[in-house]
């Protein structure tokens, strides 16, 4: 019975790692995600980046690009 026990706690032991490895992957994670809503703030449309983040299509990125361009061109003027 005695190898039984040690037995029966190092598996609670290694499921508290096992738990504490998971919180901290999870903690992690958001950590990182609150990382690129951070950064996302300050993508302007019609940046490569802010499409990517945004997951525009092809179509509506051209329109922004295009729309930044002209935008571009009026405060040149």
């Amino acid at each position: 019975m005695k190898l039984l026990d040690k037995l029966k706690e190092k598996k609670l032991e290694l499921e508290k790692k096992v738990q504490r490895g998971r919180e901290v992957t999870e903690q992690m994670k958001a950590e990182k995600m609150r990382k690129v809503k951070e950064e996302a703030k300050f993508y302007e449309p019609g940046t490569f980046r802010y499409g990517l983040y945004h997951q525009q299509g092809v179509l509506d990125f051209m329109k922004d690009v295009k729309k930044r361009r002209e935008l571009k061109q009026k405060l040149k003027e």
